[in-house]
């Protein structure tokens, strides 16, 4: 983490000295001077990382190494601190014109003297100390980055021989019973060709385990001729693997090893191999794989012989998978964690022994549920905290007390200690750019889901990302995400229809391992009540639950950059000028889902401000100050209650997004999004960064200002009735738009886009509202368009027929936009289609679907269609269908429950519901329930918005939030 430090500082000095400082004398010599200091000790820094990695979790050398690395990490955070300070003070230098003016700028030069000494005198003590800390590093002989080994290996972690996990006894084995079999078959069966079985997991997951019993299967060996396995690790010599694998083979079938073997050269060793192998039919486990290219020094020497050889390969990284099948077919196997069940079983079974049976003490029950949500379903978890609690007396008082420390003991407690490193490894052989981000989850709370936007969005505001133009920045952190991802240190929880991350989590205990490690670094604080003094040298703080003066005061001369609120229920007048004025230096303000009215004038003084969220707050006017935010690239305001932008926002020429909408639905039968949007002033084309920008009012000068934002990928605008041609020439200009809403004010208001010849050949979301005779033409040009939404009125030609044929359409959101009385879809129609909503047809009365129609539709959400009461006809073609909507239809699909083929032809979608909102929420009735219900309680429960009495908006006991 140092190495990240120590980079950001090194990629602040480079702008200091070319622009963003104009220093004088030698002032401008001695930040090159540490600038050049730096770059000298980064050199050192991943093998002094790594060493201070083994001293935290194998212990001894007193510390030494880890003192170090902190100390040149405080100095990299102070020279970001000497910088920043700086810019701040000069921004505030006042200005002027006239003799005012003169008389101002007089005294800006004399302030600027002082402020120019102040950090000559800064920077004389920072390179004193830099030159301490590189004599005392150099006591410890660090190699340099480029710098190889005696063994040809780095000083990493030393690596865990796994030989428990191989060994594992079958009582502490739950879960993996039909996977192995399943895996075992393929190893049998199938092509003749050497293929691979990928094993991937995060660490934990009993993925050796898995391998180990496979290994050992009885069956496998005597179906294989030969067999050998190999224990990979994160760093390797390619000879020395290489030897392995070849005394391996022997070793198993206690042949013995070539003599010349030490000495053989590596086109020797592969020639060796495949001598040996070239007649046999072989498996071989690698376990435990971290080098993404690893399949390259291996696959010439397992040459592929046609008699139906396996090759078995666990890793956390997806990505060696995927290296896999450049040369070999590759099965991939994702393995998960234990579903609640199993992992019950699990748990008991180690802590009350294998007799148990699966079964908890009756005073215990609800604890243990709560200690098995803690271990996430992760086998070594649940294995390593069992095992500690079946050596503690079986009351509530001390499993309570356990429960409550876990998170605190897991680097420290010797059962607990191999669960610690497993996790940790992940996070140690991360690069220092990502280590950065994987520690930003820290700053969420345990178990918390967070959008994905958000957080690239805030990896890129807190300069984890470096700024780039093609690709941009934000298509770099999402490559940051997904390699977090394929290495299985964050998991997702949901992906959108073309496959990409939307909302993704960390394990619960790696989230307590992170968040020691912030609270070590001063990454970040949690402020809870607890004690703040340890917070002085904190960079980024999170507020949970409350906050008071006292708090705020007891930090006030801290560094923080960021700050962030989580379930916040009230706030101290005083907190929003006092953050204001203690945190000047201040990066990032995240006040979302805040108990928050109001943003103050003081928000201009944040000059350093590079993300502002006021998301689904109670914010109605936005400062005329905001526009002094001249680093400000995230302004967030979706779901509040702003409806004018100030003229002084076209003066923030770096922000990237602008949200500022507020949605809500209409109660009742039909379910209808309303947007509220907000109005801007001229000058708005001076916001030549803006990537995405949604959802403004845009009358013919607006459209104009809009056509210099080129570098947009999503626009969602209102536009004025008759402004077709100027819109029309817009969306034309805007060549590198993905993302396109154009809504009018009601689907009775003519939209006009027939003019468009030429649309955005990138674009893949299309979502349009209003008035239209005739879709236009190009609309059906869009090859790479992957989601279309049509909220139409006045259509005269029948638009599903023609949609069909869009080559690339993942999802259809169709919503009253012709006067269908039946949709019938037919064989080979939208072949790529996984997700279908048709919103209020008010006059269908059926719905026919072909064989060979839809083949990979897995949501359809239909209604309200107050006529369609009889089951959609061809409903069981859909094979792949997971999820059956209906909305607002309770009536008609509990008389659909009535037919006797109801349960024949819905039997294999998993999810039919029912959905309806009443009382301004969203309810569901699963169909189970749903045809258990009386036909007197529909008839209640299907009465008109308003007519239902105020005691009922609570609810029923059958209904279940949606």
């Amino acid at each position: 983490m140092a190495e990240a430090a120590v980079n950001f500082a090194i990629e602040t000095l480079g702008p200091l000295l070319v622009e963003k400082i104009k220093l004088w004398g030698g002032v401008r010599k001695e930040v090159q001077s540490i600038k050049t200091e730096m770059e000298s000790l980064r050199s050192f820094l991943k093998d002094a990382d790594a060493r201070a990695a083994v001293e935290e979790l194998e212990g001894g050398g007193e510390e030494s190494v880890r003192t170090w690395v902190k100390q040149l990490r405080d100095e990299a955070y102070r020279i970001e601190d000497v910088i920043d300070e700086y810019t701040l003070m000069v921004a505030k230098l006042p200005h002027g014109r006239g003799l005012v003016g003169v008389l101002r700028r007089i005294s800006r030069f004399i302030k600027k003297l002082k402020l120019r000494r102040g950090v000559a005198t800064e920077i004389q003590d920072i390179k004193s100390a830099l030159a301490d800390i590189k004599r005392r590093g150099e006591s410890y002989r660090f190699r340099s980055i480029d710098e190889p080994s005696s063994s040809g290996t780095r000083n990493v972690i030393p690596h865990d021989s796994r030989v428990r996990s191989f060994f594992v006894e079958d009582d502490e084995v739950v879960g993996i019973e039909s996977i192995k079999d399943k895996l075992i078959d393929l190893m049998v069966n199938g092509r003749s060709e050497r293929s691979v079985v990928a094993v991937v997991g995060e660490g934990g997951l009993g993925k050796t385990t898995l391998a180990g019993k496979i290994f050992n299967n009885e069956g496998l060996k005597t179906h294989f001729s030969c067999r050998a396995w190999v224990t990979v690790g994160k760093e390797y010599n390619k000879h020395d693997l290489l030897r392995t694998i070849l005394k391996e083979f022997h070793r198993v079938t206690n042949e013995p090893a070539p003599v010349e073997i030490h000495d053989m050269e590596e086109m020797e060793l592969i020639t060796a191999l495949r001598d040996h192998l070239k007649d046999k039919s072989y498996m071989v486990v690698f376990d435990d794989v971290w080098k993404i290219d690893f399949w390259g020094d291996v696959e010439h020497a397992l040459l592929d012989n046609k008699k139906c050889s396996r090759i078995i390969v666990t890793t956390r990284h997806m990505n060696v998978a995927k290296y896999c099948k450049s040369s070999s077919s590759v099965h991939v196997h994702e393995l998960e964690t234990l579903p609640p069940n199993e992992a019950r079983k699990l748990f008991c079974r180690k802590v009350l022994g294998p007799s148990s049976g699966g079964c908890c003490p009756s005073e215990l029950k609800e604890l243990s549920q709560d200690i098995l949500a803690k271990c996430g379903g992760l086998p070594l978890a649940i294995v390593a905290v069992g095992g500690l609690l079946s050596s503690k007396n079986r009351v509530v008082s001390e499993w309570k007390k356990l429960f409550d420390r876990l998170g605190s003991i897991l680097g420290s407690d010797p059962h607990l200690k191999d669960c610690n490193r497993v996790l940790s490894e992940g996070y140690y052989a991360l690069p220092h750019h990502l280590k950065s981000c994987l520690l930003s989850f820290g700053l969420f709370q345990e178990s918390c889901k967070v959008n994905c936007a958000r957080l690239i969005r805030l990896w890129i505001a807190e300069g984890f990302v470096q700024y780039s133009k093609r690709p941009t920045s934000e298509q770099v952190a999402e490559e940051y995400l997904n390699e977090l991802i394929d290495r299985s240190l964050v998991q997702v929880s949901k992906r959108d229809i073309s496959g990409r991350a939307r909302i993704c989590q960390v394990h619960d205990l790696m989230h307590q391992i992170i968040i020691r490690k912030t609270e070590e670094l001063g990454f970040s604080r949690v402020m809870n009540g607890e004690d703040l003094s340890r917070s002085s040298k904190t960079r980024r703080i999170t507020v949970q639950r409350s906050i008071d003066d006292g708090a705020l005061e007891s930090i006030k001369e801290s560094k923080v950059r960021s700050v962030f609120l989580f379930n916040v229920d009230k706030l101290p007048d005083s907190f929003m000028n006092a953050s204001i004025a203690n945190f000047k230096l201040i990066k990032v303000l995240d006040l979302e889902d805040a108990p928050v009215d109001y943003l103050p004038e003081g928000v201009g003084n944040l000059f350093n401000l590079h993300y502002l969220s006021l998301r689904n707050t109670k914010v109605k006017i936005i400062p005329t100050s905001i526009g002094n935010l001249l680093s400000l690239e995230t302004l967030n305001m979706k779901n509040t209650l702003v409806r004018e932008l100030p003229v002084e926002i076209r003066n923030l020429k770096k922000l990237r997004y602008l949200m500022v909408y507020q949605y809500h639905y209409t109660s009742g039968s039909s379910i209808t999004e309303e947007a509220a949007v907000a109005k801007v002033r001229g000058g708005f084309g001076s916001l030549t960064n803006l990537q995405k920008l949604s959802i403004i009012e845009a009358d013919s000068q607006v459209l104009k200002e809009l056509m210099k934002l080129r570098q947009l990928r999503m626009l969602s605008i209102r536009p004025q009735n008759g402004n077709g041609k100027d819109l029309c020439a817009l969306i034309t200009n805007l060549e590198n738009l993905e993302t396109l809403t154009v809504e009018m004010t009601s689907k009775e208001e003519m939209l006009d886009l027939q003019s468009l010849s030429s649309p955005p050949q990138y674009l893949q979301r299309l979502h349009l509202t209003g008035n239209m005779k005739k879709l236009p033409d190009w609309i059906f040009k869009l090859k790479n368009l992957i989601r279309l939404g049509l909220d139409l009125s006045g259509l005269t030609e029948e638009p599903i027929r023609v949609l069909q044929t869009l080559p690339n359409l993942l999802e259809l959101r169709f919503t009253g936009a012709y006067n269908y009385e039946l949709f019938h879809f037919e064989a080979g129609w939208f072949p790529k289609l996984q997700k279908l909503l048709l919103w209020e047809f008010k006059a269908v009365k059926s719905v026919i679907i072909e064989k060979g129609a839809m083949p990979d539709i897995r949501e359809l959400w239909i209604g309200p269609c107050p006529l369609l009461m009889e089951i959609p006809i061809g409903i069981e073609h859909l094979k792949n269908l997971k999820l059956l909507v209906f909305a607002g239809m309770v009536k008609q699909v509990y008389y659909m429950t009535k037919d006797e083929n109801w349960g024949k032809v819905t039997e294999h979608i998993p999810d039919v519901l029912v959905i309806f909102v009443k009382c301004g929420k969203w309810f569901y009735y699963r169909k189970d329930i749903l045809s258990s219900l009386s036909p007197e309680y529909m008839e209640y429960v299907y009465l008109p918005y308003g007519s239902h009495t105020g005691s009922d908006c609570g609810g029923n006991a059958t209904i279940d939030m949606l």
